[in-house]
């Protein structure tokens, strides 16, 4: 099993309505061969630890081709640039387990 963890930073513009357009939006990328498992949401941390990240998604992958076939993805590229406007950073982190 791979899990793709992705943190996005939105823009200070960015409003509260076009976040929750934003989780849905990459809701839709749940239903592309490969993944096991996904979820997306906002942060609702009080840790204070958050450095800024608003939204997070997970991403289970049954095996390692199965995220690299994902990432040149044509369904993955064009759900991003939706919604890619938006980010002021990203961060990414894949591990196997």
């Amino acid at each position: 099993m791979v899990e793709h963890l992705v943190l996005f930073k939105l823009k200070e513009t960015t409003t509260d309505p076009q976040k929750e357009q934003i989780v849905r939006t990459l809701q839709e990328l749940a239903s592309m061969e490969g993944i096991v498992e996904m979820s997306v949401g906002l942060n609702h941390s009080r840790e204070g630890k958050s450095k800024g990240f608003e939204v997070g998604m997970r991403i289970a992958f049954e095996n390692l081709e199965a995220l690299n076939a994902y990432l040149p993805h044509e369904k993955h590229r064009s759900t991003v640039d939706k919604v890619r406007e938006h980010f002021a950073d990203v961060m990414v982190l894949d591990y196997t387990w």
